[in-house]
């Protein structure tokens, strides 16, 4: 009789939840962006408010410690080190740590090089691309000025023109700005050195 009646509990517990289904958490929906700042550095928050960009687009971690390692560093011609360092060597010390990938010396010989492919139109700019400048804005005059492209109108460069702050040196500017319009000759991809040799 008791086994009976104890059959006979277990029948009407199982039934009494209706049949509910046991939940399998393996079946729940994934929820979308849960994880959206999960494992996000304060280098990546950092650019992404500087070149005012989604932080889920700010991925360029290894650029971004580097422009972070000379931030400060103060404009000095032909310097090539933390004590100062010029545009040039500023881009060409970038390239071979970030792109590993090394260019020539000078800003003008960087855009005169046959591994610079040259355009006109800023709105095709990638990141990585150099940026040539000089007082006139003119291609028939030498280069004077380099700097890197890195985003939404951003570049980054070593200048001796001075920012907001009243410093010198390794910073971000806005091409946009006036400035760097007028003096803007054009900008040059690097092109894959293994292609040119082919």
């Amino acid at each position: 009789m008791k086994k009976l009646l104890f059959g006979l509990c277990c029948v009407l517990l199982a039934t009494s939840c209706g049949g509910a289904k046991i939940p399998n958490f393996d079946d729940e929906p994934e929820v979308e962006n849960k994880t959206e700042f999960k494992g996000v550095l304060p280098i990546q928050k950092k650019y992404a408010s500087i070149l005012g960009i989604p932080v889920s687009e700010a991925n360029s971690v290894k650029l971004y410690k580097f422009i972070d390692s000379w931030e400060g560093t103060r404009y000095l011609m032909g310097g090539e080190n933390k004590s100062g360092i010029d545009c040039s060597f500023f881009s060409q010390f970038l390239y071979h740590d970030v792109y590993g990938f090394l260019i020539e010396r000078t800003a003008d010989k960087q855009f005169l090089s046959p591994t610079t492919d040259k355009f006109i139109g800023q709105e095709h700019l990638n990141e990585g691309d150099l940026i040539f400048f000089n007082l006139t804005g003119s291609q028939y005059d030498p280069i004077t000025h380099v700097g890197v492209y890195l985003t939404n109108g951003k570049f980054v460069h070593s200048t001796s023109r001075r920012a907001a702050n009243g410093k010198n040196g390794v910073q971000i500017s806005d091409l946009q700005n006036k400035h760097w319009q007028k003096l803007f000759v054009s900008a040059g991809r690097k092109v894959n050195l293994e292609q040119i040799n082919k």
